[in-house]
């Protein structure tokens, strides 16, 4: 197994968990499902769900498409999409006005 492959297949994974478990963690009572939750904070829960999975998903196919035949631009794109992922959950408090103060990274 080349370097290459072990880390297509590292990113797969990453991907499959990640694609999975948040949709594992998130229908349940105490997320999407729970009482006392709004609707239009299940709204967001369910746009976490889908932005999360079509991520996930461009990111196992960009790895198994174009990155795999070793087109540089395919490998930005791809560190983008996940560092991005990533990224908008710590940017988001800081951006969005009357959330900053509930970021306790921040």
């Amino acid at each position: 197994m080349t370097l290459r492959t072990l880390g297509i297949a590292g990113i797969t994974l990453l991907s499959t968990f990640a694609g999975i478990s948040g949709v594992a963690v998130d229908f349940t009572a105490s997320h999407i499902y729970n009482p006392v939750w709004p609707p239009h904070a299940q709204f967001h829960g369910y746009l976490s769900i889908a932005r999360t999975v079509l991520i996930m998903t461009a990111a196992i196919l960009l790895a198994w498409g174009p990155v795999r035949r070793g087109d540089r631009a395919a490998w930005i794109v791809l560190a983008v999409l996940l560092l991005g992922w990533v990224a908008i959950w710590l940017l988001a408090p800081i951006v969005v006005p009357g959330t900053g103060d509930r970021a306790t990274y921040v």
